[in-house]
């Protein structure tokens, strides 16, 4: 026998039950990005702000995303509140020069998931993957899925590449100031690269480096002309293996033995 006793209707204000009321949707993200100094570029901000302006006239404002999911109709209010909090947090995450959503290293660029965007809406993940399909629909962002191949011949799955379109600035007044803001971030992208580079550089020498000291220790065998006294010796030691790594750094072709040779010659004298 059911027990009606503890029944509660729920109140729908207009949204299946996800919380929403069109007479006060929310259009601003949990965390809004930082402006001005050290926050994003003012590009993304402006249109972070002008992206609210679909919720009124949405087939002004954006017509294809109003018309994705086919029909005639006007988008329902709870569907552009969702697509209006996904396209903040994906103008909040994307990398201005390439306008994918994540950020570069120096070892690739890493894809922002679809749970971290979910987190900054404050939303519901159906709610944003029902947004992702309608954003994608409209041209405005498009998605593609990365599979890498592994050691073992199988594959692993990456956060999938997200790319904004152009033309969500465009839409918002703001395709020039995109271009000019793209170019500074390209630049400053590739200082960063140049950084990356010689770091790697850098790192690749002194790995060579300890590896060739590592060498010198294991299979040096002392020249008999060395001096007997124990403070002498480790002196000439030092000197020996110091002298043996210059000698290799100018001649990279020389094994470690031919090093060691012409180091202890030179140090011997005539």
């Amino acid at each position: 026998m059911n027990d009606y006793n503890n029944y509660a209707d729920r109140i729908n204000t207009g949204g299946n039950f996800c919380g929403h009321n069109p007479l006060d949707p929310v259009l601003i993200l949990p965390k809004p990005p930082k402006k001005g100094k050290g926050g994003i570029p003012r590009t993304l901000t402006l249109c972070i702000e002008r992206v609210t302006r679909y919720f009124s006239n949405p087939r002004t404002v954006i017509p294809s995303l109003d018309l994705a999911n086919g029909s005639l109709r006007q988008q329902r209010s709870e569907r552009r509140e969702s697509c209006i909090l996904l396209m903040s947090a994906l103008l909040k995450r994307v990398d201005l020069a390439s306008l994918q959503v994540g950020f570069p290293t120096a070892k690739g660029f890493t894809s922002y998931t679809i749970n971290y965007l979910t987190a900054d809406t404050g939303m519901g993940q159906k709610r944003v993957e029902r947004a992702l399909s309608d954003l994608k629909a409209a041209g405005i962002v498009t998605v593609t899925q990365v599979n890498k191949k592994q050691k073992d011949g199988s594959y692993k799955g990456f956060a999938a590449i997200k790319t904004l379109s152009k033309s969500l600035f465009s839409a918002f007044g703001l395709g020039v100031m995109l271009k000019k803001e793209r170019n500074k971030a390209s630049q400053r992208q590739a200082e960063k690269e140049k950084e990356w580079e010689k770091e790697n550089v850098t790192r690749t020498s002194k790995g060579r480096a300890a590896l060739f000291m590592a060498a010198m220790m294991n299979s040096f065998t002392p020249p008999p002309k060395r001096p007997e006294k124990k403070d002498e010796a480790l002196e000439y030691q030092k000197r020996l293996q110091s002298t043996a790594l210059e000698l290799k750094q100018k001649n990279a072709d020389w094994n470690t033995q031919q090093c060691f040779y012409e180091a202890g010659q030179l140090l011997s004298g005539p």
